[in-house]
């Protein structure tokens, strides 16, 4: 080491009764769960907006029922009507009147069963509308973005599992601290984290980038499960 130099702050190798460290979720990580939890709630509560409109809107499919049975009644009457055909003088016009009616009678079953229909293909639209609207967009932009994320966790705890202590890892975390980090939290870190990467001072730069995957690292008793 060259006098005046800073002291190397790698990750030390295991020593004593102590295995390699381990990694498991810290704060940040329990952000983004708090997150996930969030969105599915939002989920959860537009899906149930939606078939509460879908359920609303299907009962107005009853109206049509209604029209239908008043259609039907309508019918019986022009049946009854044609039963007064054979009476003389007036039998001609009842029998005009009672095809009258049963036109209006199969007209309103027509309309009613028609409605019906409508309403019950409304209900659906307008319910799986509702429902998916207002997610749909955030679970584009989010889907990806959490996905990559659970890429990348998984990926360097594998990696960290495998390295066993090594310090090339310590650096390797310092590398990629500085290459996703903004410029303003790098600053925060260590007024020049580029030239802390040429003199081998990796920790505060390594503990950022686990900071900002929702990790942290601690040491595990040698046989501790």
């Amino acid at each position: 080491m060259r006098a005046g130099s800073a002291p190397d702050h790698t990750m030390p190798p295991p020593s004593g009764g102590f295995s390699p460290m381990t990694y498991r979720p810290s704060m940040g990580g329990q952000v983004v769960r708090i997150v996930d939890g969030i969105l599915a709630l939002w989920i959860v509560a537009w899906i149930a907006i939606g078939m509460a409109v879908a359920r609303d809107v299907r009962n107005l499919s009853t109206l049509s029922d209604t029209v239908v049975r008043a259609g039907s009644a309508v019918g019986e009457t022009g049946r009854a009507l044609h039963a007064l055909e054979g009476l003389p003088f007036v039998g001609d016009r009842i029998a005009g009147v009672a095809r009258q009616v049963d036109a209006a009678a199969a007209q309103a079953v027509r309309s009613g069963r028609d409605s019906k229909k409508s309403v019950e293909d409304l209900s659906v639209l307008l319910g799986f509308s509702v429902a998916v609207i207002p997610t749909l967009p955030i679970l584009a932009i989010y889907t990806p973005f959490r996905l990559s994320r659970v890429k990348e966790v998984r990926a360097i705890r594998k990696a960290a599992a495998q390295a066993q202590g090594d310090p090339m890892f310590e650096e390797y975390l310092a590398h990629r601290a500085v290459e996703n980090l903004p410029y303003h939290k790098l600053r925060e870190i260590t007024p020049n984290p580029w030239r802390d990467l040429e003199a081998g001072h990796h920790t505060a730069l390594a503990q950022a980038e686990l900071r900002r995957l929702g990790l942290r690292r601690e040491a595990r008793l040698r046989g501790a499960k």
